[in-house]
């Protein structure tokens, strides 16, 4: 499928493709009798025409370069919406389902598959009477709109920073950072507040006023907006999920993933806490002594400090320079040291495409080969812009049917672009989120050759679905990996294997806080859920959890609620990046001592990656480690 960039033409295509579902759903609902299999099939294939489409319309909401586009694929993203809604609710398929014996496929795949369509079916309250499901129809079509608003804010609400003092209030940023951010006529420097902008002034500007100012500025960019919308979104939440039969969003949400109920996903966290919480009040302790040799009277250290500290303490301790340590980091370098990482760990290739159409001239198309054969086509987006989704993201775009169609995928981020003259060096921190995003690219392509549209791609539980990325994090931290693409940008001498164990060393440091900080993350997301928002006052719960739960106080002025994007993408689900990181803390024993070799990494691929939705994560993972998942690797780790 082409990418179909101009809005015609996305239009078009929509429109026949959402009339083909429709006529697909007819038949099958005023279909009679049939094998059992085939009208599983054809089940499963009610929406193929969208598959790619869909995909391509929701990718461009966030990163096209034309706003009319993102506006245009917005409300094409409305009508899509309407039509899952619509076949949610759709008693005729339901019952065409109901009367089929998982138990006669033969295919324990197939059998899930009709299991799990029930099991949502009954969850969007096809079930439900009259006046209920047309109440959770026009709750969702709400939802659609009010989740992009909340989006949108984000996206655009990025604020200027402005420092009237110049370059001087630069001090401690990297030569090519000031470099990048010339003084504009009047002598100020303006600043944006997007994330590769914010870690590193966060992390190295020494002017400690400007560091408190930037980060509030950074909080509030969807503010007041947000601050509006947000209840909004949890009230038509909490609203759908009690119409629905559930107590509340978060009890809703979890039902269906590794979790299984908002009660489960708290008592893992709280646990988490347990496990934390004194290392995270040793590094606190030590950051503010730290603090008091600048100023002797300071009590606490706040989040506009942390990084700054840290990285301080790090220089001392490890005699760590994250900043000369960026020299082994060009960016061209580092991509394809992550597509070399990949191809040789899973037996892949993968080759440039540079006739292929894009939707600016900073991306890339890139094939994916096995054998000779292709297997897929992922694009890289690498660069900020305006308008583009600020964080770091992949997304699916088509799921792969096996002999039918390719897994498509597109990698989004956000790092410096390389210029004449400037090679663009990352930080290891962007390292790592690269190989991050990759490892999620390679778990949609891989499980994208079974035969169930349903199940294809990354289509597990969601609170598993984290788990192959921050897996493939651990690539970007080991030598013997790092050496093959990490080389000094004007020696090109390879990073030494010392250099590599105090970064790790370093990192080590500062991850009690970075947990607890996860912590409050999902409990705050989870909390946000699980009661009805009516009569609350969310940015006072957000203030009062963090005393609770963090080492590092609020900083007031702070809305941090308000650009947390994963209130509306994830919803209560944030917990997930903890919980995923325990099971990849498992999993990666089974690679060790040498991250590079074959056999884990084919079972691997076998066990977790390919099988996408075909069986459940806790399988995936008995498949692997022939046993179930544990704390103890995590609490090793934690511990180290």
């Amino acid at each position: 499928m082409e990418l179909l960039t101009a809005e015609p033409a996305l239009a078009s295509a929509l429109r026949a493709a959402l009339a083909e579902t429709r006529a697909r759903a007819q038949h099958l609902c005023t279909g009679r009798g049939g094998e059992p299999a085939a009208v599983l099939r054809e089940f499963d294939r009610l929406l193929e025409p969208l598959n790619g489409l869909e995909g391509r319309i929701g990718l461009f909401v966030s990163v096209h370069p034309d706003t009319a586009v993102r506006e245009h694929c917005e409300a094409l993203e409305r009508e899509i919406a309407e039509l899952r809604t619509e076949l949610s609710l759709e008693r005729g398929l339901y019952q065409r389902l109901v009367g089929l014996d998982p138990l006669r496929f033969g295919d324990p795949v197939a059998e899930r598959l009709l299991r799990h369509a029930l099991r949502d079916f009954r969850r969007s309250g096809v079930d439900r009477d009259e006046a209920t499901r047309a109440r959770v129809r026009a709750l969702q079509e709400e939802l659609v709109v009010v989740a992009q608003e909340f989006d949108r804010n984000i996206v655009t609400g990025g604020r200027e920073f402005v420092i009237q003092e110049g370059v001087a209030g630069l001090a401690g940023l990297p030569a090519d950072f000031v470099a990048a951010h010339p003084p504009r006529a009047d002598g100020a420097v303006v600043l944006t507040t997007d994330p590769h902008v914010r870690m590193a002034f966060l992390t190295y500007a020494e002017r400690a006023d400007l560091r408190r100012e930037y980060y509030l500025a950074a909080n509030n960019r969807a503010v007041p907006q947000n601050l509006a919308v947000l209840p909004r979104l949890l009230a038509k939440r909490h609203e759908l999920a009690r119409s629905l039969g559930y107590a509340s969003w978060a009890d809703y949400v979890t039902e269906d993933k590794m979790t299984g109920s908002a009660a489960s996903a708290r008592a893992f966290l709280e646990h988490l806490r347990g496990l934390v919480d004194e290392r995270a009040r040793l590094e606190t302790a030590e950051l503010l002594a730290h603090k008091r040799r600048d100023d002797p009277r300071a009590e606490r250290v706040y989040e506009w400090e942390r990084a700054y500290l840290i990285e301080r303490v790090k220089t001392e301790r490890f005699r760590f320079d994250s900043l000369a340590l960026r020299a082994y980091f060009p960016f061209a370098r580092v991509k394809q040291g992550v597509l070399d990482t990949a191809a040789l760990l899973f037996g892949l290739e993968f080759r440039r495409d540079a006739s292929a159409e894009v939707w600016h001239p900073s991306v890339e198309c890139w094939e994916l080969f096995e054998g000779g054969q292709r297997r897929a086509r992922f694009f890289f987006d690498l660069h900020p812009r305006a308008g583009k989704y600020k964080h770091a993201a992949m997304f699916p775009v088509q799921d792969g049917l096996a002999g039918e169609s390719l897994p498509e995928a597109v990698l989004v981020c956000n790092f410096p672009e390389p210029k004449p003259g400037d090679p663009a060096l990352l930080l290891h921190d962007q390292v790592t989120t690269f190989f991050h995003e990759f490892g999620h690219l390679l778990h949609h392509v891989l499980a994208g050759r079974g035969h169930w549209l349903s199940l294809a791609g990354i289509a597990t539980e969601r609170d598993f679905v984290e788990v192959p990325s921050q897996l493939f994090e651990e690539w970007a931290w080991d030598p013997g990996v790092l050496a093959r693409f990490a080389h000094h940008v004007e020696t090109d001498a390879p990073i030494p294997a010392e250099l590599v164990r105090r970064l790790r060393a370093a990192e080590d440091y500062g991850k009690g806080l970075t947990v607890q900080t996860q912590l409050f993350f999902g409990l705050l997301a989870l909390g946000y859920y699980e009661h009805d928002p009516r009569g609350r006052d969310l940015s006072l719960e957000m203030i009062e959890l963090k005393e609770r739960v963090c080492c590092l106080p609020h900083t007031p002025g702070a809305h941090f609620h308000a650009s947390f994007g994963h209130l509306n993408g994830y919803s209560a689900l944030y917990y997930t990046y903890l919980w995923s990181l325990v099971i990849a803390k498992d999993l990666l024993a089974s690679f060790q001592p040498d991250l590079m070799q074959s056999e884990p990494a084919v079972r691997y691929r076998r066990a977790v990656l390919e099988p996408g939705g075909g069986r459940d994560a806790a399988e995936l993972v008995r498949e692997f480690l022939g046993r179930d998942y544990s704390f103890e690797a995590f609490e090793r780790w934690l511990g180290e």
